[in-house]
C-alpha cells in the first residue's frame, strides 16, 4: 500500500473487542526519517491490521491509515511506535470512561523543545477512533538530572506506559515511563579523526516515575502533563527498543528488547547475514527497601534513579524500579536436558587468592546461568567474578563491582589479533550502582544488603543482572569458550577489612551455575 510502502515500524497487540487480535503500526511512506533531519509531514502514520485466527493471517483495516500524519500544529522530530493499553488514572484525570477508553502513545519530540510522547484516548469499542490530547512530558532537551538517570535525550522511540504496584503494600502504586532515547549527549571523549571501528549510537534505554497533573504550560498546549520524579537505566548495555506487555498468567508486567549488534563493523555484520537479537524477557516491578540509612558512599537524595519516603525512624523507604528474566523461563532453562548444576559454599574471599571458583569441569558451555552474593566489607574497593576463555584466564570476562566509585564495570575481551578493534568494539560496559545500609527499628544495627550478581550467557550474548535494579546487557565476540570462574574481592590477607576492628571481611556467600541450559 502506498501508505507503508517504505516500511513497517514497531507497533503493539491489542485485544480487540469484536474479537480480533489487532495490530497498531507506523506506516512508513518516505525515507530517510532521522530526528537530526526535517520530519516529513506524513513521512510516519498509524495504520491497524486484524487478525480473527490467533494471528496466522492478517488484513489491514480498509481506514489505513487511520491517522495520516502527526499533528500538524508543532514540528516533530519522529512520531512513531505507538504502544496502547488502559490507563485508568489517566482516565480519572481527563475524566473519561475507563470501561470503554484505551489510551496510545506514539513516541517522538518536538523539534529544539523537547523529547516526549504523543497521548491520544481510542475507543475501545472502535480502535480506528483516536482523539489527540498532547505531549505527555516537557522536559526539554537532554534533561539529565544526575549520572542515576541518564540523558532524556532529544527524541523518544518504543515508549510504554505502565502502572506498577508495590507488591509488599498494593495500596502504593507508580506510574512509569519506559522509553529509548536519541540525541544523548555523550560522557566519552570525542573521537579523533582518526579513530576507526564501530561505536554505538548516542542513545539510551532509560525509564522515568512522575505525577500525572493537569498541564500549565502555555506555550505546549495539552490538558496533562506527566512530571519527572525519578528515573534510570532499564538497560545500561545495549538493549534497545524495549516493548512490553501485561501477561495475564504471572500477573506482571513484561519487557523485552533488541541486544543490538553495532560492536561489529558493517562488514562483518552483513557477513553474517542478520543484526541482533531479543533479550530474554523480564518481569518489571517495584523494588522496595525499608528502614534504609546510606548507600556505598553517595548521599541519599543525590541519587535520582530512587524514590526516598522519610519513615518514623529516622530513615528511609527507598523504591526503585526492578527487573529480572522472566520466572517461568527460568525455570524452564534449568529443567534442559543435560543442564549441570554446581554450587559453592560461604567462602571467605581475599585478593590475591584465586581459590575459590568453578572448575572448567563444572562450566563447559557457552549456555549458562549464575547467580551469587557477596558480603561486601566497607573496606574492600572490588568484588566479582572473572570468566574464563582461555586455561589461564589470559583472555576473560569480568564483572566488577567498584563500591568507592559505585560502578559495575564488564570488562570485554578483545580479539587477541593485531587492529582487532577496527572490526570489533570491546570497550568495557559501565552502570552507577551502590549498596544500600539499613537500620534495625528495634535493635539499631545497621547492615549493607548483599552484593547479588546474576548472569545469562547465550553465545554472545551476556544478560546481567545487579540487586535486580541495574541490569547491562552485552555481547561477549571473542569468549567462544569456558574454561570456568573464579571469584574475587577483599583485601590482602584482610582479617579486618573495614579497618574498625570487628573483624569483618568479604566473602562469597553462596554461587551456584546451572551449565547447558536450554528450552528441549
Amino acid at each position: 500500500m502506498p501508505y507503508d510502502n517504505k516500511g513497517v515500524f514497531t507497533g503493539c497487540f491489542i485485544n480487540g473487542r469484536d474479537g480480533s487480535l489487532t495490530y497498531a503500526y507506523t506506516s512508513v511512506s518516505d525515507l530517510p526519517i532521522h530526528h537530526t533531519l526535517p520530519h516529513v509531514i506524513g513521512s510516519e502514520s498509524l495504520s491497524l491490521a486484524k487478525s480473527f485466527d490467533h494471528g496466522r493471517t492478517w488484513v489491514k483495516v480498509a481506514a489505513n491509515p487511520i491517522l495520516p500524519s502527526e499533528p500538524t500544529d508543532i514540528e516533530v522530530t519522529g512520531w512513531r511506535d505507538p504502544f496502547v493499553a488502559p490507563w485508568p488514572k489517566m482516565s480519572r484525570l481527563l475524566g473519561l470512561d475507563s470501561d470503554n477508553t484505551l489510551f496510545g502513545i506514539i513516541s517522538g519530540g518536538i523539534r529544539d523543545v523537547t523529547p516526549t510522547t504523543f497521548i491520544y484516548a481510542i475507543d475501545a469499542n472502535d480502535l480506528t477512533k483516536w482523539a489527540y490530547i498532547g505531549p505527555l512530558t516537557r522536559f526539554g532537551l537532554n534533561y539529565r538530572p544526575s549520572r542515576w538517570s541518564g540523558d532524556l535525550g532529544k527524541n523518544w522511540e518504543v515508549s510504554n506506559f505502565i502502572t506498577l504496584k508495590d507488591e509488599e503494600d498494593p495500596s502504593v502504586e507508580r506510574d512509569f515511563i519506559v522509553m529509548g532515547t536519541e540525541g544523548c549527549l555523550s560522557d566519552a571523549p570525542a573521537p579523533s579523526e582518526a579513530a576507526v571501528g564501530p561505536s554505538r549510537p548516542a542513545r539510551g534505554q532509560l525509564w522515568m516515575s512522575g505525577s500525572l497533573q493537569k498541564s500549565s504550560d502555555d506555550q505546549i498546549p495539552g490538558p496533562v502533563d506527566m512530571t519527572y520524579d525519578y528515573g534510570g537505566h532499564l538497560d545500561h548495555g545495549c538493549m534497545y527498543a524495549a516493548n512490553s506487555f501485561f501477561d495475564p498468567r504471572s500477573n506482571k508486567q513484561i519487557v523485552w528488547g533488541w541486544l543490538t549488534e553495532e560492536d561489529l563493523c558493517d562488514e562483518l555484520r552483513h557477513a553474517q547475514g542478520w543484526s541482533g537479537i531479543l533479550s530474554m524477557p523480564r518481569e518489571l516491578r517495584i523494588q522496595t527497601m525499608r528502614h534504609v540509612i546510606a548507600a556505598s558512599t553517595s548521599v541519599l537524595s543525590s541519587i535520582t534513579s530512587i524514590e526516598l519516603e522519610a519513615d518514623a525512624h529516622g530513615s528511609h523507604t527507598v523504591r526503585t524500579l526492578a527487573s529480572q528474566p522472566y520466572q517461568p523461563l527460568i525455570e524452564k532453562l534449568r529443567r534442559g536436558n543435560g543442564v549441570r548444576k554446581s554450587s559453592l559454599k560461604r567462602t571467605r574471599l581475599v585478593k590475591s587468592d584465586h581459590s575459590v571458583h568453578f572448575s572448567s569441569a563444572q562450566v563447559q558451555s557457552t549456555a549458562w546461568e549464575l547467580d551469587c552474593m557477596f558480603h561486601v566489607s566497607r573496606g574492600s574497593s572490588k568484588v566479582g567474578v572473572s570468566i574464563a576463555h582461555t586455561e589461564d584466564f589470559s583472555i576473560s570476562t569480568t564483572l566488577t563491582f567498584d563500591q568507592l566509585s559505585e560502578t559495575f564495570i564488564i570488562d570485554r575481551p578483545a580479539f587477541p589479533v593485531q587492529n582487532s578493534s577496527e572490526l570489533i568494539s570491546s570497550a568495557s560496559e559501565s552502570a552507577p550502582h551502590t549498596l544500600f545500609t539499613s537500620r534495625d527499628p528495634a535493635s539499631r544495627e545497621e547492615s549493607i544488603e548483599p552484593l547479588h550478581i546474576r548472569v545469562w550467557r547465550d553465545s554472545s550474548a551476556l544478560e546481567v543482572f545487579v540487586n535486580g535494579r541495574t541490569a547491562i546487557s552485552t555481547r561477549v565476540y571473542a569468549g567462544d569458550e569456558t574454561f570456568g570462574m573464579r571469584f574475587f574481592g577483599g583485601l590482602d590477607e584482610e582479617v579486618d577489612g573495614d579497618g574498625d576492628g570487628d573483624g569483618e571481611v568479604t566473602e562469597l556467600l553462596s554461587a551456584t551455575i546451572w551449565d547447558g541450559i536450554g528450552v528441549n
